[in-house]
């Protein structure tokens, strides 16, 4: 496992998650590994979460490489459809994380989030407050080496953690749908992360023999 898996897997344990081994995701650009389930314990849930899929964001023609991201659903759910709009949609438990590569302003991440939702939205009044109030969280630039968690459970909302601090807790389901389509909506960050992002659980077409 690479230096930069075994401090994703410590943060993960430190926000209150654990991974079984047993099965790893790689992003082939970077080597890193994921598990492709974890656990997530509360007070007064279990849930098991399955990995959707593992990507890299680029940005540039020269392909700069930015963050790897990887996404989590209930282990439970069954998605039907159109897949990146179900995972949007889904009140179930879910998570996103980021793992940087790169350092970068605080404004370019603030812009790059606000830039993909408003263009997956004619009207951002529902989550509007919520939108302002997660952009202040980011209090200073993005740094190489950062892990960014976006997990929303159902009852408690969504919970930001940065390098296993908990930055804020946004309990308008309107707002995780909007943050979801970052990566998911129908005018996502990049189309080929997307699909990275659904290739776990997007059939498998059979090959002719």
């Amino acid at each position: 496992m690479t230096k930069l898996a075994c401090v994703s897997v410590l943060c993960v344990l430190l926000l209150g998650v654990s991974s079984s081994l047993a099965g790893m995701l790689v992003e082939p650009n970077t080597g890193m590994e994921f598990p492709d389930e974890i656990t997530v314990e509360t007070p007064s849930a279990h849930y098991t979460l399955k990995a959707t899929g593992v990507g890299i964001r680029e940005k540039t023609i020269f392909k700069v490489n930015v963050y790897v991201i990887v996404s989590y659903i209930d282990s439970a759910v069954t998605l039907h459809g159109d897949l990146g709009e179900a995972i949007i949609n889904l009140d179930a438990a879910k998570r996103l994380q980021m793992d940087l590569v790169r350092s970068f302003s605080r404004e370019k991440l603030i812009n790059a989030f606000r830039e993909v939702i408003e263009k997956n939205y004619t009207d951002t009044a529902p989550f509007a407050a919520d939108m302002d109030t997660f952009f202040a969280y980011w209090d200073r630039d993005a740094r190489d080496k950062d892990q960014i968690i976006f997990q929303y459970l159902p009852g408690q909302g969504l919970t930001t953690s940065l390098n296993g601090e908990v930055k804020g807790v946004i309990k308008n389901f309107a707002f995780t749908e909007a943050l979801w389509t970052v990566w998911f909506g129908e005018k996502p960050a990049s189309d080929g992360l997307k699909r990275d992002l659904l290739a776990e659980i997007t059939p498998k077409t059979p090959q002719t023999p």
